[in-house]
This record gives C-alpha cells, structure tokens and sequence, in this order.
C-alpha cells in the first residue's frame, strides 16, 4: 500500500501543512512524522482522524483514487486491503471501495504488548467489536473488560481506549462509526456556509460558566466539528463533574478554571472570574452553563470589571425559511420586552445596531431592516407605528432601514406587488426583521421553529464578545450552530477593535 504517498498528494493538493495536519488531527508529531516517513503504518484510529482532517474517504488514503461510486460494492479476499502494525495491531478493510461510508468494518488482529507501549485511541462515534478468536482486554475510560471468543463489545468510542492481547494473539471483526459533521444534518445552503465560515476561523476560544450537561454537549460537538480549539470551563470542578458527568470527553481541550463552590455568592463569582478570563484575551465567546441569568448578564455589562460595549444587548436570532431564498434575522424575540423602552427611542437604536453588525459578520454588506407592525401606515392609534417611521428617517449609513412594514411585506415581493407599492429598498427583500414587542417575537420565533421546523442560531450581542445562552429545549444542531455564527461574529467584532 502506498498510504504515505497518498496522505503527501492530498496534503499538496488540499494545501495542507504538516503543522495544519497535527492541529487538526490531534496526532502527536512524533508518530506524524513516522508515518510520513513510512517508519510505521497508521492504526485505525489514526487513518479516520487522516481521512476527516484531509475531507477524504479513507478509501482514499488506502487505494489512492476514486472508484466509481455504488449502493452495492462486493470485496473479494484478494482485494482486501491488509496494514501492518510493527507487531501491535493489524488490521484489513472489509469495505475499502464502497465510498462516503457510515461505519468502517475491519478484520482486526491483536497481539500481546507491554502496557506501556499500547495506543490509546479516541474519537467521536462509537465502535462494535466481535472476538472470533484469542483473548483480550479493553481499557475504556476507567473501566477494564475481559473480552474470550464469542464476546462482544458495543462503546462510545470518545471515551479514550485501548486494547490489548491477553494470549499471544487475538482476532476481532470491528465495526466503527466515524460521527459525522452536523454540517451534514442542516436544511439549507445559508446554515451550511454557517459552519464552513466557522471552521475557517483557527484557534477560538470559548469560556463557558459553570458547566452542566446542556452546555457541555453543545461545547464538545463544536470541539469535535473543529470550531473551537479550547473550552474554559468556570466554577468548582467537583461540580462540573457531578453535573456533567461521562459528557467531560475531550480533556485535551478542556482548561478548567476552579472556584470554590462554598464561597458566599458563587455564581457571581464564577461570572466574574469567566468576564476575566475574555478581558486577557484568551477566549473569543462567552457562554452561560448553569448559572442564574441575572448573575451572568451583571458580570458581563458590570461597567468597571466587565465586558460592555456602550449598547443595550438584544438576541438576534438567525434562521434559514422555506421559500424565502436568503438567511432571515428576527430580533428581539427574547430579552427586550419592547423595541421603545417607556418610550425611549435609543434602545431602539442600539437594538437595531446590533442586528446590523451580526447581519454584516455574515457577509451582508448593507442589511436591509424592516421595522415590523401591523401595518404599514403609520397611526397614532398604533404609536409605535410613528416612532418606527421617525427611525426609518435617521441617517444609516451601512443599512438600509424602513419601517412601518407589516410581515408579509418585509418578506415577499409578491405581496409588495399586490400592494402597488414601489422603490422600496426594504419591502420584500428584508434581511432584519425588528419586531416592536417580546411577545410578537416570540410568537414568530416559535411558529417558525416548532410549525416550519426552521433551523434557528441564537446570538446575544451588545457586549465586546458574543454571549452565548443555549437552553435544554434547544436542538443539537440549534445549539451547535449558535457556537458557529458567534464564532463568527467575534472574529467580525475583534476585526473592527483592531482597525
């Protein structure tokens, strides 16, 4: 086999690095090094990290090529693929030519190695082995399994884990599921460019307060997916533990951050000291775990210690409809209770400020913002009407704002046509829609995620990062795409600091 030359061809091809390769493989140099220099072949564990970093099949990495593509592919015994492992572990692919595989199956032989020089593997997915024959044992975790002939064994394969020959030899057909990216999983293309925008954008960071088993799910897919590099996980470690549990997977990415869960005022604390942790410079995003909100929100906007920008923060929430070609924001369906606060027309302002900015951190260069209401025509029965028009007057220079705009006119241009109106730069083509009140905000929210099935990412902005709140009732993907479009938008943010 000349799995060397082919992992060499792709990294040219690709314009990959051998730097970029240990980064995101988590293959450590020395054993890097050795396989590019063809001193050893690569163990299973290692092919997978190679085919996902090089966004190949690890049919690829085997043959060199593609074949043609089939929804039935037979392998005869001469055409089975055998790599040696310098006396550890062999292993053959039992599928090398059927392509974009959901599981790998192997015949895999196993010899008896002193305890320190076994490799421990770890990966996401999950893995089936059956022993035909010898004895083993597996280490999974911290737990240990005597596997004889006849055995088998079902795990969670990001759990670190190793196996090794209890008798000179020992044979296993092993099955192993490589999880794939949810990237796979979105509806549309404008999620899609989400997450490949996110993963372009090397070496952030996240600072999560007080970490439970909601927030470290969310954390972990995005380690996985290679949107975030590190996690600073805030508060007692024992907690985090209790409350997490077998979700603490990627350790290597993990730095936890202790504070003592019997001080007086805790949560606070733990706010403050993950506020500390943005203002040196080390993480790019801040996420609440399980922590009161009202302590999360005072440790970020505190105006002597904290992170504020000068703006009230507001939601944005960020989604992708049927039929409307284009990504679509609705803000604020979640903190602000009204668009003008007792009549105030500045939290207005800054509601709509922020909007723009997280509109142009996805690649809208001048937004279009309908100011949502009733109707169109501005009433002093409806006096948000009338500020809505006041607002639209206001200079913006990088967007175009217009309002009142009832919601059938932000969004279709069918419905502007109907309606005879003309030279609209908003009607029709809306990017924002700003909703006047929580409760038509929330209403919409909840229409189009639980009616539509809609595909939602929630930034809260006002502050020098991104917040990030993710809540039990959000979607896997939900809360992994959150992580994305903040990532997003703080590389925009630093951008703008550094000019």
């Amino acid at each position: 086999m000349k799995i060397r030359e082919n992992i060499l061809t792709l990294m040219e091809k690709n314009g990959i690095t051998k730097e970029e390769l240990l980064n995101e493989t988590g293959i450590d140099k020395q054993t890097l090094d050795s396989l590019l220099k063809n001193n050893q072949s690569p163990g299973v564990s290692e092919m997978l990290k190679l085919a996902d970093a090089l966004k190949v099949d690890m049919s690829v990495l085997l043959y060199g090529e593609k074949k043609k593509h089939s929804k039935a592919v037979k392998t005869s015994w001469s055409e089975r693929v055998r790599v040696d492992g310098k006396g550890k572990l062999n292993y053959e692919s039992l599928a090398p030519k059927y392509f974009h595989k959901k599981i790998e199956p192997f015949i895999v032989e196993v010899f008896k190695t002193d305890e320190a020089d076994l490799d421990v593997s770890q990966h996401a997915g999950e893995e089936f082995h059956y022993v035909m024959k010898g004895t083993a044992e597996m280490t999974i975790g911290d737990e240990k399994f005597v596997l004889e002939e006849g055995d088998t064994i079902y795990f969670d394969s990001s759990l670190p884990h190793s196996i090794n020959s209890i008798t000179e030899r020992t044979q296993l057909i092993s099955a192993i599921y490589y999880k794939e990216s949810l990237a796979q999983h979105t509806k549309g293309h404008g999620m899609k460019a989400i997450i490949e925008s996110a993963r372009m954008l090397k070496d952030k960071n996240l600072v999560l307060i007080c970490p439970d088993a909601t927030s470290i799910s969310a954390v972990n897919q995005a380690i996985y997916e290679k949107i975030i590099s590190k996690a600073f996980l805030v508060g007692s470690r024992k907690l985090t533990e209790e409350l997490c549990g077998e979700d603490l997977k990627y350790f290597r990415n993990y730095e936890f951050i202790e504070v003592d869960e019997n001080i007086e005022n805790y949560e606070l604390e733990c706010g403050k000291t993950g506020v500390s942790v943005i203002k040196d410079g080390k993480a790019d995003m801040i996420m609440k775990g399980k922590i009161n909100t009202s302590f999360f929100v005072k440790a970020i906007l505190d105006k002597k210690n904290g992170i504020p920008s000068g703006r009230r923060i507001s939601l944005i929430s960020i989604f992708e409809l049927p039929d409307v070609n284009r990504v679509i924001m609705l803000t604020d369906p979640g903190i602000n209770p009204e668009l003008f606060t007792e009549g105030d027309e500045s939290a207005a302002i800054d509601i709509i400020k922020n909007g723009i900015e997280v509109a142009r951190s996805l690649g809208i260069d001048k937004p279009r913002v309908a100011l949502l209401d009733a109707n169109e025509i501005p009433s002093d029965k409806i006096p948000t009407t009338v500020k809505e028009k006041t607002i639209s007057e206001m200079d913006w220079k990088d967007a175009y704002v217009y309002g009142p705009l009832s919601y059938d006119l932000a969004l279709y241009e069918d419905a502007v046509k109907k309606k005879g109106i003309k030279n609209n730069p908003v009607a029709g083509k809306a990017d924002i829609l700003v909703v006047p009140h929580i409760s038509g905000g929330n209403f919409i929210y909840k229409t189009w995620v639980k009616t539509l099935g809609a595909e939602v990412a929630n930034i809260v902005s006002g502050a020098k990062v991104p917040i990030i709140l993710t809540s039990r009732g959000d979607s896997e993907i939900s809360k992994f795409l959150t992580i994305c479009a903040s990532s997003i938008y703080g590389n925009f943010i630093k951008d703008i600091h550094n000019k």
